[in-house]
């Protein structure tokens, strides 16, 4: 309920907001760090008006005191202040642009999307065979022998789907313009929708509006409220599936044929009151991201102990690869594999629940209020210099790096574990890019043509927009494929 406290907590965090907006001038999309902060504000913030809207509807508050909420809604809002404030400065002056010397050509309008089918396809078909990205456990259920969840594919859609599927998407709005988002977007949600993880959808559609827009493609906002509804339809037809066909329809191993066949029953009961609730309850207790911080702040101050960076230890054994380190798993408690798990255990958390454990509610854990705080300042430096980093100009690399920290900011809820593995695929998928690149110039350096603008490749003796492969319909598609003679400045 909106008690004072939980009012007070709202308009700090609605003051950070402001200095943010403030101090990148309302350039949102291209943002990661300044998108954290939204993230971070909803599972924090917009929360707390959802229960009051809908008491009763969110099992996670049978768990935890309004009281406890109280204070701990105070205390994270103001470590989001910090964040904030710490963020703001580091990137308000200068302002970030890409560099004077950026060439024309560079960004995702170097890669193909031929390459980039090549490397989403068999992700795809992996997760349409319940063999690919599957849906989170609690932490209990994450230390089961499952085989279905093991295996190589299962490891690679998880990490890679979304953000390939995403730069895919990018790459075609920046080559043929915003006529295309809403088809594109559709094709991409329906696609994901066979995984039967909300979030998947959801952040595949922000991260290509991400990287559309650090090339200058932006969408209106009748396209933006289009999109909106589309990716509020896709997410509900998951939450009604599930009411229907139960979660199991998605579980690993479960192939495409019954994945198909449970969606369309969701679909066809989407309009009946079964589904609705089941929708509502889901929008309800799937964003509750204060329960998980506000238990373990209120046992530190009882007789629970901080946990120090014992937790941040594992998380970095963790992430070093199965190949350099096979018995990584195999060799460690659930506790030291799960940051959450073992904050479960110090403090008496249940580890048959599948909490939203957030960046800052793991960060409460380590050494109390003073060290959220601590965190919080760390966090919008690091975040903030990153950022100022990878929008320094518009290499491939650079730009898929900031959309790999899109997506950590968007994994804000999983804690900072998920946040830490996701930094692993983020480099993997640089890396790969910039490769997929290379040889995308070392192919035209051979073929004797020459790419004079983010869309266009010229052979010689042709004259830029004189037709050819790709002439003028390209260059006259959304106003993303003008021929570019010198520096792009999105």
């Amino acid at each position: 309920m909106l008690t004072v406290s939980v009012a007070i907590g709202l308009a700090i965090q609605a003051t950070s907001v402001v200095v943010v907006h403030l101090a990148i001038r309302g350039d949102w999309m291209r943002r990661p760090g300044a998108l954290m902060l939204l993230v971070a504000v909803l599972f924090h913030g917009v929360t707390e008006v959802m229960q009051s809207l809908w008491p009763g509807r969110n099992f996670y508050r049978t768990y935890v005191g309004q009281g406890i909420i109280d204070d701990w809604v105070l205390l994270v809002s103001v470590a989001m202040a910090v964040y904030a404030c710490t963020y703001a400065v580091v990137v308000r002056q200068p302002r970030v642009r890409p560099t004077s010397h950026a060439k024309p050509e560079s960004g995702l309008a170097e890669l193909r999307l031929p390459w980039l089918l090549l490397l989403a396809a068999p992700l795809l078909v992996a997760t349409w065979q319940g063999k690919g990205a599957v849906q989170p456990l609690a932490p209990v259920n994450a230390g089961a022998d499952i085989p279905e969840r093991g295996g190589v594919l299962v490891d690679l859609a998880g990490e890679f789907l979304v953000p390939v599927m995403a730069i895919l998407g990018a790459v075609v709005l920046v080559r043929w313009g915003t006529r295309w988002l809403l088809p594109v977007l559709v094709a991409q949600s329906a696609l994901l929708a066979m995984a039967g993880t909300r979030a998947m959808i959801v952040f595949a559609a922000v991260l290509t509006l991400v990287g559309a827009a650090l090339h200058g493609v932006r969408p209106s906002r009748k396209q933006l409220a289009m999109l909106v509804v589309m990716v509020a339809a896709f997410t509900a037809l998951i939450s009604s599936t599930r009411a229907v066909a139960g979660r199991e329809a998605f579980d690993a191993g479960q192939g495409g044929g019954d994945r198909l066949e449970a969606l369309i029953d969701g679909a066809g009961t989407l309009h009946t009151a079964k589904s609705r609730e089941a929708i509502l309850d889901d929008v309800v207790y799937r964003f509750d991201g204060n329960v998980f911080g506000a238990q373990v702040y209120d046992s530190l101050r009882g007789s629970g102990q901080p946990v120090g960076l014992t937790t941040v230890g594992n998380n970095l054994a963790m992430l070093v690869p199965s190949v350099l380190a096979p018995n990584k798993v195999g060799g460690r408690s659930l506790e030291q594999r799960s940051e959450e798990a073992y904050i479960d255990e110090a403090h008496g958390l249940s580890q048959h629940v599948d909490w939203l454990p957030t960046i800052l509610g793991t960060g409460v854990a380590y050494y109390g209020r003073v060290g959220l705080i601590l965190v919080a300042l760390l966090l919008g430096l690091g975040v903030g210099f990153t950022e100022r980093f990878v929008l320094g100009s518009r290499s491939t690399a650079r730009v898929v790096l900031t959309i790999g920290l899109g997506q950590c900011a968007l994994l804000y809820g999983s804690g900072p574990q998920t946040v830490i593995t996701t930094l692993r695929m983020v480099v993997a998928i640089a890396v790969l890019m910039f490769l997929v690149a290379w040889l995308t110039r070392r192919r035209a350096a051979k073929d004797g043509s020459e790419l004079v603008g983010p869309l266009q490749w010229v052979a010689p003796g042709q004259r830029p927009g004189s037709g050819g492969r790709h002439g003028d319909r390209r260059a006259r598609a959304g106003g993303a494929g003008r021929v570019v003679t010198g520096p792009v400045t999105p």
